[in-house]
């Protein structure tokens, strides 16, 4: 549904479905982290960062940057389960220790989290909607895969589990504040790579284009959900694309005050093969590997 469009060009999204993927393998990411009945839980969430001077090294006693802004999270599962807790992906930061100038992202400003050197989360063959198309969807191999945003506050209806528990508690309530009932959420498009499109489950393009402030109200209070399926032609080049967002508070509601906007964070995807092209490149490497070794021993 469209809502209009001026220098804000906004459209409403709510419990769009569909989500991402990708097969990796690394030794820095534990399987804990990908299994252990809790993959209902391993996807983005929106929250307020409620951390008002830095605690941690090498800043202890500074002012937090990104106090009081809306923050992407990941939440990382590991044994023992209680030390589990939130990745915060793209929040404001200082440049270092010996240059404090804040800047509007941080160096764990992708997903997949940059900082596990894992590759881009894989675009697979489309079909209904988006036939002819390669698109990000949700797998089991994957931590990263689900792509579904959510805010921090649904998780008091699990918090009876070790690990919902641990997540929650993250930074000892750094994450916790409410939204509000009547705090609109919004996803601003940053930058995108040429080709890539967002759109929601039934195919429908999320933005028109980059700058101008163009936005989706991605849900409003403590409850929404919101998925989007990022694709690209099945013909495209097997590169990487990019999709580089920022989170606002859209919020008309005169009686509150707005959240600040989050730092920005870069989604990256891939197209991976088909089963069978990639059979066709095992057989002429076969066939290549095969010539050479008969013209060497010529």
């Amino acid at each position: 549904m469209f809502i209009g469009k001026s220098n804000w060009t906004t459209r409403l999204i709510f419990g769009s479905a569909v989500a991402v993927f990708t097969v990796i393998n690394s030794s820095q990411i534990t399987q804990a982290q990908i299994s252990g009945g809790h993959a209902d839980h391993h996807h983005l969430m929106v929250g307020v960062d409620g951390l008002e001077t830095l605690d941690r090294d090498p800043f202890i006693g500074l002012p937090n940057p990104n106090y009081n802004r809306l923050s992407l999270l990941f939440p990382h599962q590991h044994d023992p389960i209680e030390v589990s807790h939130f990745h915060a992906i793209g929040v404001y930061s200082y440049t270092s220790p010996e240059d404090l100038t804040v800047i509007p992202t941080s160096s764990n400003n992708h997903v997949p989290e940059a900082r596990y050197n894992l590759p881009p989360l894989p675009l697979f063959p489309g079909s209904e909607a988006f036939t002819g198309q390669y698109i990000s969807m949700k797998t089991d191999e994957h931590m990263y895969s689900d792509l579904k945003t959510k805010p921090v506050a649904h998780l008091t209806d699990d918090l009876d589990d070790a690990y919902v528990n641990a997540i929650y508690n993250t930074g000892n309530g750094r994450w916790q504040g409410l939204l509000g009932e009547n705090t609109t959420i919004a996803l601003e498009l940053v930058d995108l790579t040429p080709g890539l499109g967002i759109a929601n489950s039934e195919g429908e393009d999320l933005f028109d284009a980059v700058g101008d402030n163009y936005i989706i109200i991605i849900g409003t209070g403590d409850y929404f959900s919101f998925t989007p399926t990022f694709y690209v032609a099945e013909d495209a080049a097997k590169m990487v694309y990019s999709a580089t967002f920022r989170l606002l508070d859209v919020t008309t509601d005169s009686s509150s005050t707005p959240f600040l906007p989050s730092g920005t964070f870069t989604l990256n995807f891939q197209p991976v093969p088909e089963p069978s092209t990639l059979f066709a490149l095992g057989t002429l490497s076969l066939m290549i590997f095969a010539r050479r070794g008969k013209n060497s021993s010529n």
